[in-house]
């Protein structure tokens, strides 16, 4: 087989579920990843010959997509920040939006903690930045703090995980204490956590939720800030005076959050939008 052979069973196999500029993508990073392709071969050198395990590898490949199954999952990694990070079905895939978000926390000073990490890409990313500064992460589920802790390893970089329920905050303070992290020690507080409702789950690909796992994703109908509060508490226990929190929220809630974090006795509360101009993150100040 070569390289338009497999351009057309990829077409053949995917165009009913994948638009045309979505499928050229996908093609040519299985190219470039799976057969070590160089992107421009995608036409101008359309007749080289693919060996026969990369053959293999390939259309197994696209049956995967076949099935849903996201690319990040299929290639097995994604770059985020300037690291790798593995990702399988243990974990959320970083998304574009949360690289913004370290992209903005990355030159915020002090001691690190990031809840809910999952794959541990921020707190990764973050320690990869500034590895002199103690980056600390949790998560409630072993599976991912698995994977986070290999991504670690694999990008040479040393963070303190541990397990802990964000709705536990008595189980929080008893993990961290274990790791090292006191209270009112940290600059930033850092988290990406569960925000996406039970009613919008009908808007989501079937990918996303054929795939990824519910848990990191989805809060009640009923209760759709539940994270935000817990957050906001873990903030006033661990941030120092002038600590910030930064968050990734659902935008439909920004305004909710941010009053929340009012409240709370944050200060400085600061509604920022992403790249598509939806709100997208809260930073505030602990100041007390």
């Amino acid at each position: 087989m070569n390289i338009r052979e497999f351009k057309e069973y990829a077409r053949s196999r995917l165009k009913s579920s994948h638009e045309r500029p979505e499928l050229r993508f996908l093609v040519g990073a299985l190219l470039s990843h799976l057969a070590n392709v160089p992107h421009y071969w995608y036409h101008t050198r359309e007749d080289h010959v693919i060996s026969p395990d990369v053959e293999k590898a390939l259309l197994q490949a696209i049956d995967q997509a076949a099935l849903g199954k996201p690319l990040q999952y299929i290639l097995g990694y994604v770059s985020f920040g300037d690291c790798r990070i593995k990702v399988d079905r243990r974990v959320l895939i970083p998304r574009p939006e949360t690289e913004e978000m370290w992209y903005k926390a990355k030159n915020i000073p002090g001691i690190v903690l990031d809840a809910c990490t999952g794959s541990g890409c921020l707190a990764i990313a973050l320690k990869k930045k500034r590895p002199g500064t103690p980056v600390f992460a949790f998560d409630i589920s072993q599976d991912a703090l698995d994977l986070a802790i290999e991504n670690a390893a694999l990008n040479e970089v040393e963070v303190s995980f541990f397990r802990a329920d964000l709705l536990n905050l008595s189980r929080v303070e008893q993990a961290a204490l274990s790791t090292g992290l006191h209270k009112h020690s940290i600059g930033l507080l850092v988290a990406n956590p569960p925000y996406v409702t039970e009613k919008e789950k009908k808007e989501m690909s079937t990918g996303v939720l054929s795939f990824e796992p519910h848990h990191a994703l989805f809060v009640p109908d009923h209760n759709p800030l539940c994270y935000y509060r817990q957050l906001a508490v873990l903030g006033r226990l661990y941030l120092k005076p002038q600590g910030r929190l930064l968050v990734e929220i659902n935008q439909a809630y920004g305004k909710e959050i941010c009053s929340l974090m009012r409240e709370e006795g944050y200060k400085d509360i600061r509604l920022h939008k992403d790249m598509n101009e939806k709100d997208r993150f809260i930073e505030a100040m602990w100041v007390r």
